[in-house]
């Protein structure tokens, strides 16, 4: 099987600044703590879940195509600013190399692919597993962790998107236009 995209997990890690980890993580959990407060007693979460497992699909798939149409723009364009990141060094370090922004820009992207991609796989394999569980609770449990991953990648690619669009909008200072 091949696993090096757990690697690519790994870097993601070693990368996240804490901004950046309130706004991935914990936002996402607070929001999913308080869905599953909501839905706590709610005697139709079963048909609730599957019903957000196949908006997710749907939802992620665009995703899914978005984020891979980026990484191709991102390592086929020779724009200038796209050719400055790739020599603006960074602090982070991969292996015994230090990482450029576009690297770092990369990382973010494909880490996303893959968390989209784990989501899909989870939310077609969801419904079976809620047909299989009969408790309430647990049904609201797995939709919240479920939630918790989809709003993740929500708020990742926000911040991905936000990052490509001053890269790209990047002004020289020599040229103001």
């Amino acid at each position: 099987m091949n696993i090096e995209f757990i690697l690519l997990i790994f870097d993601y890690f070693k990368i996240i600044k804490r901004k950046d980890f309130i706004l991935d993580w914990i936002l996402p959990t607070l929001l999913c703590g308080l869905t599953f407060g909501l839905n706590f007693g709610n005697k139709e979460i079963q048909t609730d879940a599957v019903v957000n497992c196949n908006s997710l699909i749907s939802l992620v798939g665009v995703l899914i195509g978005f984020s891979i149409a980026v990484i191709t723009l991102l390592v086929t364009s020779s724009t200038p600013n796209v050719e400055e990141i790739k020599t603006i060094i960074t602090t982070y370090i991969r292996g015994t190399r230090p990482i450029s922004l576009f690297d770092l820009l990369l990382i973010t992207y494909v880490y996303s692919v893959i968390m989209e991609v784990f989501i899909v796989i989870v939310n077609l394999l969801l419904p079976i597993i809620y047909k299989h569980v009969s408790n309430l609770v647990n049904i609201n449990i797995l939709n919240s962790i479920n939630l918790l991953f989809a709003m993740h990648v929500l708020f990742l690619t926000l911040r991905n998107v936000t990052n490509y669009y001053f890269i790209l909008a990047r002004r020289n200072n020599n040229n103001p236009a």
